[in-house]
């Protein structure tokens, strides 16, 4: 089973319904979430979920690792820093630019955060453990 426990609202969630549930709140208090954890934590299905919450069709919502940025119809935009090596690089990439052109934000492995032209968002830490997944909330 697994399983969350959100630290700062001492909080246990044991069903994946319930993170999303508690997905559906983060949403409608930020429109920017910064996604930091470990590989195969759920980054992307958490993505998926917020795209859900926004009438976006999940099934067509994929990691872009190698694309950098994801697009969902200039309503969500899906950002994955992982590869990011230099602050230089977020302007190459145009992130800062599609950045202000979409309502809804995800960044996976955010870096160089000083220099992304985001505000009020929602720092998201989650640890793996066995068989449990610990998350972390530090609202912005």
């Amino acid at each position: 089973m697994i399983y969350f426990i959100i630290l700062n609202e001492n909080m246990i969630i044991t069903t994946p319904e319930e993170m999303f549930k508690l997905w559906q709140e983060l949403s409608k208090k930020y429109k920017i979430l910064l996604l930091f954890w470990d590989l195969w934590a759920g980054k992307t299905l958490l993505t998926k979920w917020f795209a859900n919450w926004l009438w976006i069709d999940e099934n067509i919502v994929q990691s872009p690792t190698y694309a950098y940025i994801n697009s969902y119809w200039w309503k969500l935009l899906h950002v994955d820093m992982y590869r990011i090596w230099e602050e230089n690089d977020v302007w190459e990439k145009w992130i800062n630019d599609q950045i202000s052109k979409h309502e809804y934000i995800a960044i996976e492995w955010p870096k160089f955060i000083d220099s992304l032209d985001i505000s009020h968002y929602a720092k998201i830490t989650i640890e793996k453990d066995w068989d449990s997944r610990i998350v972390e909330i530090v609202e912005n």
